[in-house]
């Protein structure tokens, strides 16, 4: 863990976020005249004509009934810019819960994300069973809260909503690389979505991508895809560019519609849309995380990363997701490896 702190803190740069959480989400009609003196691009398409969001909001209708816009403010002091162990340890002493966490997040993306002034079009599908997946983590917390674990617990992804880039395989959800002929595209986890599992994140939903990671139309804005419409960087809505190619992970992370998300890049697509809204967003060696499961571009740039709102979360989502995978020809067995140089360690001493 302490490794991968440090290897973020070498390679990564990062900016500064100035702006309120709560002034994140730019209308039109905001003083954006230190940036540009005219919309970035007049976007032909901003909403996606596939998502029913009606449809989309129906499974939660009954548990969000009571989460009103009080509930809301009162948690925010508690969530949002707030990095993982800072939540943990809010858990811990009861200052709100996992349920808490998944309702405000889930909360937030329906006020901001899709069909109205503020939308950001970040978030393409929602996990259905999310709500009752934090209910059970709240049930067994304390089991993994000991006083002999407590820090290792503070630094874990347990019952952290986590969203996907939309080319990451995940079972229960469509898996659509933001096309419309993968729309109901049905599959099992990909091997980093049974690791962020295995580690007890919540998987609460897709995020929107430039349609097949940008591999399909050289002039295509970026953030665009058929299925999730058009994103918005809510820096400067209709005025910055969001990045691509995991754009909606970037936004996403930004207007604090999660913890953190995974992105996926082959020659910039999780720096750019970091970048471009001002989160922290890693490329992992080649091998260090699996791509089995992943909508693919290249065999030999190809690889999933982690993307959140500082270094501390972003090391910590990296740990979680790691790991040898033998159907992953690139994929690199760290613990033979450590054998090896140990072994020349051995012969050279």
């Amino acid at each position: 863990m302490r490794f991968f702190t440090f290897l973020l803190f070498l390679s990564l740069c990062f900016n500064c976020k100035n702006a309120q959480s709560e002034q994140l989400v730019a209308d039109d009609t905001s003083d954006v005249s230190a940036i540009s003196t005219k919309d970035f691009r007049e976007f032909k398409v901003l909403d996606s004509k596939y998502i029913d969001n009606e449809a989309m909001w129906q499974p939660f209708e009954k548990d969000l009934k009571d989460f009103t816009e009080e509930v809301y403010n009162n948690l925010k002091s508690f969530i949002l810019e707030q990095d993982i162990p800072t939540i943990q340890q809010h858990i811990l002493h009861q200052k709100l819960s996992y349920e808490d966490l998944v309702k405000f997040y889930l909360y937030r993306i329906r006020k901001y994300d899709r069909e109205n002034e503020l939308s950001l079009n970040s978030v393409i599908s929602l996990n259905p069973n999310v709500i009752k997946e934090a209910k059970g983590f709240d049930k067994v917390k304390n089991i993994y809260a000991q006083p002999n674990s407590k820090e290792k617990f503070m630094r874990s992804l347990y019952g952290m909503p986590i969203l996907l880039k939309d080319n990451v395989n995940t079972k229960g959800m469509p898996t659509t690389a933001g096309a419309v002929a993968l729309q109901h595209n049905a599959t099992d986890d990909a091997f980093i979505v049974e690791r962020l599992k295995e580690k007890g994140a919540i998987i609460l939903g897709k995020a929107n991508l430039s349609e097949w990671a940008y591999y399909f139309c050289g002039d295509c804005p970026s953030g665009y895809s058929a299925i999730g419409g058009q994103t918005l960087n809510p820096y400067g809505r209709r005025i910055m560019d969001t990045g691509g190619s995991s754009s909606g992970s970037g936004v996403a992370v930004a207007a604090n519609f999660a913890v953190a998300a995974i992105g996926s890049e082959t020659s910039g697509s999780i720096l750019s849309p970091a970048s471009q809204n001002s989160v922290v967003g890693l490329k992992p060696t080649i091998g260090l995380v699996s791509r089995s499961g992943i909508v693919p571009i290249s065999s030999t740039l190809d690889t999933a990363g982690p993307m959140a709102k500082n270094v501390t979360d972003t090391a910590i989502l990296l740990d979680a997701i790691f790991g040898y995978d033998k159907t992953d020809s690139k994929s690199i067995n760290l613990s033979r490896i450590a054998i090896i140089l140990l072994t020349i360690w051995g012969l050279v001493l």
